[in-house]
């Protein structure tokens, strides 16, 4: 089991954010998370996830599965080639002395494989199958600020509708410049895997700019502690972290690295945490640019706009994903 957490360096350099996409003990706190252990009472639960979010009604809205939008997601790169991967472009490496997109973390493909994976992948239930990936790498073990600004301006350069970001923390500096870059691009959606609770830890003001939408993770009740006595129709948050909307946080199947003893392809993974959250939206946010052509604060507001609002995840805002009310 992987006890959340975050590798430090040095002021200037963060970890992508493991602790996002890492399970814990209920009850148990490692640091200043809290998370909670809920099963998922499900004849498929990997993908138990894509009902709840309305999945599939979103792409019957929208035949094209994303095709015409592009998701860039900075982080440790995607693995090449990658059967569950259908459209993937050219990447940008900004660390190290790689030339390539390639990547040995897996968190990249993750997250790739939630919003962009295959329909019917091996592993994935893609929320966006045909829009285009976009994979820049920062993270070579750690990311250094000069590394990020390098890659999220690479990102931006290739206009990309959505820009996915899952990290724990930021670099000494960043802020000032996320918030010159989100606010001259005003057309692109940041999606940002929430590193904050908005108390404790303040959402930096950057994020709070029109075109920035900020998600936190939710899950089902099992406080019975027993599998037969879930309340599939009862929500509560993965952890203490929030944002603007809520997403999925806990056994969201997906494509990872690691080969699969069993076929001379890759094996699922279980994700946990905001990083697969962030990623489901970023999905649904691919799928209401190909059909729309909203970009940035409008792509946002139709995302939190056609929420499903529950008291259950806190105060406002409490809407969590409704796809497919986003989809027109």
């Amino acid at each position: 089991m992987t006890l959340p957490g975050v590798r430090i360096a040095t002021l200037v350099a963060v970890v992508l954010c493991l602790a996002a996409c890492a399970t814990s003990p209920a009850g148990e706190r490692y640091g200043r998370w809290s998370y909670v252990q809920t099963p998922i009472d499900d004849a498929d639960p990997a993908y138990w996830w894509t009902t709840l979010v309305g999945v599939p009604g979103a792409q019957s809205n929208a035949p094209g599965l994303g095709a015409g939008a592009t998701v860039a997601i900075v982080g440790t790169g995607v693995l090449k080639g990658h059967e569950d991967l259908e459209v993937v472009l050219p990447g940008v490496a900004t660390c190290g002395s790689q030339d390539t997109n390639d990547e040995d973390n897996g968190h990249g493909t993750q997250l790739a494989g939630i919003a962009v994976g295959r329909q019917n992948g091996k592993s994935t239930r893609g929320v966006a199958p045909k829009a285009a990936l976009l994979p820049i790498k920062v993270d070579c073990a750690v990311v250094t600020a000069d590394a990020l600004t390098k890659g999220v301006d690479a990102a931006i350069a290739l206009k990309p509708n959505v820009i996915l970001m899952a990290f724990g923390g930021y670099p000494s500096g960043v802020p000032e410049f996320m918030l010159k870059r989100v606010t001259d691009n005003p057309e692109v959606l940041f999606v940002i895997a929430s590193a904050w609770d908005g108390t404790h830890y303040p959402y930096p003001p950057w994020t709070r700019v029109k075109n920035v939408l900020v998600v936190a993770a939710m899950t089902l009740d099992a406080s019975a502690q027993d599998i037969r006595k879930i309340d599939p129709k009862k929500e509560i948050p993965y952890s203490t972290r929030r944002g603007d909307i809520w997403a999925p946080g806990r056994s969201v199947g997906t494509a990872d690295i690691a080969p699969d003893p069993k076929a001379s392809l890759h094996d699922q993974f279980l994700m946990h945490g905001t990083s697969p959250a962030s990623a489901i939206v970023a999905g649904c946010a691919a799928l209401v640019a190909s059909k729309t052509g909203a970009k940035g604060a409008a792509l946002r507001d139709a995302l939190v706009g056609k929420a499903d609002n529950n008291p259950d995840l806190g105060p406002a805002p409490n809407g969590r994903l409704n796809c497919a009310k986003a989809v027109p």
